[in-house]
């Protein structure tokens, strides 16, 4: 007998952006308001610049997601967003919240669809989609880095 049951990738990945959202924005309220444009060693990008570009693939997807065309300002329009530790939280939520309702709505035959990506692969828009919002994680790690250059061993989001 076979009790095989599979699993809900589309709300596996929905509920994974949900908890990296909670994340990131607690991460960005423990970064000092006067570091947040900080670059430090004079080579590292600030957090808001890290925010932006953290957000920048999941528009890029949501743009693709809904046959929209791609903003030539987007990464300057992302960086004025994300200017201020308010406006990034803010930005991060809005990106996050339209992400998910075009995901939502993709059809499978879609979300197979291979495209080319901003990075130069091709591949499945769906792994695309997985991987804009693992990069959502990977820049939380640096804000997290950022912490520690601050004296800062806190884990913001853990109760």
């Amino acid at each position: 007998m076979n009790n095989t049951q599979g699993i809900d990738a589309k709300a596996f990945l929905s509920g994974w952006l949900g908890n990296l959202v909670g994340m990131y924005s607690a991460d960005i309220n423990a970064v000092p308001d006067d570091k947040w444009a900080t670059t430090f060693g004079g080579c590292t990008r600030p957090c808001s610049d890290l925010t932006a570009d953290a957000l920048s693939l999941m528009v890029w997807t949501t743009n693709v997601m809904n046959d929209s065309p791609q903003s030539e300002t987007m990464m300057e329009d992302l960086g004025a967003a994300c200017a201020t530790k308010a406006g990034a939280t803010e930005k991060m939520k809005e990106v996050s919240d339209s992400f998910l309702s075009s995901f939502a709505r993709s059809s499978d035959e879609k979300l197979l669809t291979p495209v080319q990506t901003p990075f130069g692969m091709e591949m499945p828009l769906y792994a695309v989609a997985q991987i804009a919002v693992s990069h959502i994680w990977y820049h939380d790690g640096q804000l997290n880095y950022v912490h520690c250059l601050l004296g800062d061993d806190k884990v913001h989001w853990m109760p």
